[in-house]
């Protein structure tokens, strides 16, 4: 497939995906954008860190990321860690 013709797929799909996907995540599903796994949990938790701080329950946030609130919790405390 042409190189464009990925970035036009990319493009669609993060205009109409889910507001629980990063649009990194979708980059680099099309080799637009190399990233390892644990640089995308860590762009994941910051997301989801952000959230919380505009008043989004755990709840909330978990459902956007297919994950438990306890789970959410958890990345939170990790990214809070690393910024003290």
């Amino acid at each position: 497939m042409d190189d464009l013709i990925y970035n036009y797929c990319a493009l669609y799909e993060a205009i109409f995906s889910s507001e629980g996907i990063l649009p990194d995540a979708i980059l680099r599903k099309y080799g637009l954008l190399n990233l390892t796994d644990k640089q995308l949990r860590r762009l994941e938790a910051m997301e989801m860190k952000r959230l919380h701080d505009e008043k989004m329950t755990l709840n909330e946030i978990g459902k956007l990321f297919n994950m438990s609130d306890s789970g959410v919790y958890r990345r939170i405390k990790k990214v809070e860690e690393v910024e003290e």
